[in-house]
């Protein structure tokens, strides 16, 4: 849950009127980094919270979804870790297991 905008306003307000950072964080009971962070976002013309959620489209594609489904059809038993070079993109182990529940597929656990 993200602060209120009125806190993280009064904690810049003080920053701003002389107070050092770590003192406006312990007169708010804020860290001093969170305070910090609020004071250098202030400066960018940025201090509202950013909305929770994605960062962004995931990298795999169709193609690539269709190519694990055939995969584990074709092999049962293959791993996350044996799908990733297979596919057009780049990814990380977490992210083929992701795509893999999203699809409905489940793998041989590699031990």
């Amino acid at each position: 849950m993200a602060y209120s905008m009125d806190l993280r306003e009064r904690v810049v307000a003080a920053v701003e009127s002389g107070e050092t950072i770590a003192s406006a964080a312990r007169l708010f009971s804020v860290t001093w980094p969170t305070a910090r962070h609020w004071h250098n976002r202030y400066r960018r013309g940025e201090l509202a919270p950013r909305t929770p959620g994605p960062k962004g489209p995931t990298k795999l594609t169709e193609a690539d979804e269709q190519l694990m489904r055939d995969a584990v059809a074709a092999q049962p038993g293959i791993t996350a870790k044996q799908l990733m070079p297979m596919l057009s993109v780049d990814v990380v182990e977490s992210t083929v297991c992701r795509a893999l529940k999203r699809l409905g597929l489940s793998l041989k656990r590699s031990r």
